[in-house]
């Protein structure tokens, strides 16, 4: 039995942890990144600031996971729909990929914190890096998913894999921000045109 109580202590860590981002995000979005304060995330969650203290260093920690948080649930849900693109036909695969970059401009919420989280980085130069490293550790995820794609179809891109992904979350960013009324094309063709030219198979 005594075995179980570090695991417990680890899992009620964890949710805490869970609690806090999920109560930081929430926050962000609904008065902006300026006015979030570390009693404000606790009130939200329930927990004291002692227990915000034992899963994060500060702020700008917390700020950091929110971004990581969302950053890999994006690549992890890319990794998941990639995983049978071998028995795939590359139009199928990339209809997959613009499907699901489309279902990610769909949650706003996402693009709206990713804008807050660079609009504090500006005030925030140690932020700022902490960030630029965190993304292109995602980036770098992503890239080679894109690389795998390329090796496995024998396809000729007209940029490099890394150029394809920032290309790609920029557009993401524009499109999750934009007026549904004044969009003609589907958002899923938007992106698989854009993929198509940029992997050199218009």
């Amino acid at each position: 039995m005594a075995a179980a109580k570090p695991l417990r202590r680890e899992c009620s860590q964890a949710a805490t942890r869970t609690a806090l981002l999920e109560a930081a995000e929430t926050l962000i979005l609904e008065s902006s990144m300026p006015g979030l304060s570390l009693r404000a995330v606790c009130t939200r969650a329930g927990f004291t600031q002692g227990a915000f203290y034992s899963n994060f260093a500060s702020r700008e920690d917390l700020l950091l996971a929110v971004m990581e948080r969302n950053l890999e649930e994006r690549v992890r849900t890319l990794a998941e729909m990639t995983l049978d693109y071998r028995a795939m036909t590359f139009d199928q695969t990339i209809a997959r990929i613009g499907a699901w970059l489309a279902t990610l401009s769909g949650r706003r919420e996402w693009a709206q914190l990713a804008i807050e989280l660079r609009l504090e980085a500006v005030r925030n130069p140690a932020l700022a890096r902490a960030i630029a490293a965190a993304e292109q550790r995602i980036d770098v995820l992503f890239a080679e998913r894109i690389d795998d794609l390329v090796g496995h179809f024998g396809l000729s891109p007209r940029f490099r894999s890394t150029e394809i992904v920032e290309t790609l979350l920029v557009l993401w960013r524009g499109l999750a921000l934009r007026d549904d009324d004044n969009t003609s094309l589907p958002v899923a063709d938007i992106f698989i045109t854009c993929m198509r030219a940029m992997l050199g198979r218009p």
